[in-house]
């Protein structure tokens, strides 16, 4: 049988010893475009795709395609129903970013309503806040109710973190989990319209798709509490950010902690501008434990499809 070929865009070379020991492996020049990889990508078996745009040009350019994985949960930079047609399976790697993306979700959490952004900023601008003042304060999570937009792997990690703080869950799904599962995370399904109503903190966790792009938007922020917290640990699309910087700088919601943006690497400087907004650069899977796994879990897709035949963590 004839070695598999993989072709990986935006991974570290010296990163890839596991996946070399089955396969003939190249990495795409650091800084290259959809444009090279369209140019060099005929005669590959496989793709890993990691910060590259995987459109009809670039699989069609690929004529000895079978397989594309994601280097992460995310695949939307992957036009995968055109993969489909072509006979190409596309994976992903949702185990291994489930546990930090939760982290950083309820991260952000704890520091919205510990106001820890606030404190760090005045301290190392000298100013010791006066804690006995009300505005100075934050508050406690527990008996609070965190609502989960998209109750995946990742949605039931972080709702386990908010039981462990005592906290009430409520979650919206494109499907509703069974009772048992339910019962056994804690969580209560509600309409979206509820989840909204009823959050003091809503975390999106849904993935990019046509049904939920701007799903946050001026209506849905109209229906949040004024002292509610939007968390987006998920896709930048999900969330209309001129309409979140409008309710941001009117108080209609309290804060928002936002790791992915619409435009990525850009982020809108006015968010630099809000003391109620914690920002951080798609970092939600940025531990070195997480990013080890990522890599493992990628070369598993590939050498399991190409080599044993098996697909795993197919999404098309």
């Amino acid at each position: 049988m004839a070695i598999p070929m993989i072709l990986v865009a935006g991974i570290a070379e010296e990163r890839l010893d596991e996946l070399k020991k089955y396969c003939q492996v190249t990495v795409g020049p650091k800084h290259a475009g959809a444009d090279w990889y369209q140019d060099h990508i005929q005669g590959y078996d496989g793709l890993l795709a990691a910060n590259i745009k995987v459109d009809k040009a670039l699989i069609d350019a690929g004529k000895q395609l079978k397989i594309i994985t994601s280097c992460g949960v995310g695949f939307d930079h992957i036009d995968v129903d055109y993969a489909a047609s072509q006979g190409i399976v596309v994976s992903n790697c949702p185990v291994s970013v489930m546990q930090p993306t939760a982290e950083m979700a309820f991260t952000m959490l704890l520091g919205l309503t510990r106001k820890i952004h606030i404190y760090d900023s005045a301290m190392r601008f000298g100013k010791f806040l006066d804690t006995s003042q009300v505005q100075n304060q934050g508050q406690s999570p527990m008996g609070k109710t965190l609502g989960i937009f998209g109750m995946g792997r990742i949605g039931q990690t972080l709702a386990g973190y908010a039981r462990a703080f005592g906290m009430s869950v409520l979650y919206h799904n494109r499907h509703r989990l069974s009772v048992d599962k339910e019962r056994e995370i804690g969580a209560s399904y509600v309409s979206f319209e509820d989840l909204l109503r009823k959050s003091d903190y809503l975390s999106l966790n849904a993935p990019a798709t046509p049904e939920t792009y701007h799903v946050i938007d001026q209506a849905a922020l109209a229906l949040m509490q004024p002292t509610a917290f939007l968390i987006n640990t998920a896709r930048g699309s999900l969330v209309d950010e001129a309409a979140l910087l409008a309710a941001l700088k009117e108080g209609q919601i309290a804060g928002a902690g936002l790791d992915v943006f619409e435009n990525e690497p850009y982020c809108n400087p006015e968010f630099r501008k809000l003391d109620n907004v914690i920002l951080t650069p798609h970092a939600g899977s940025a531990t070195k434990e997480a990013r080890r796994n990522v890599l493992k879990e990628a070369t598993n897709n590939l050498v399991s499809f190409l080599v044993e035949g098996v697909p795993v963590n197919r999404v098309n």
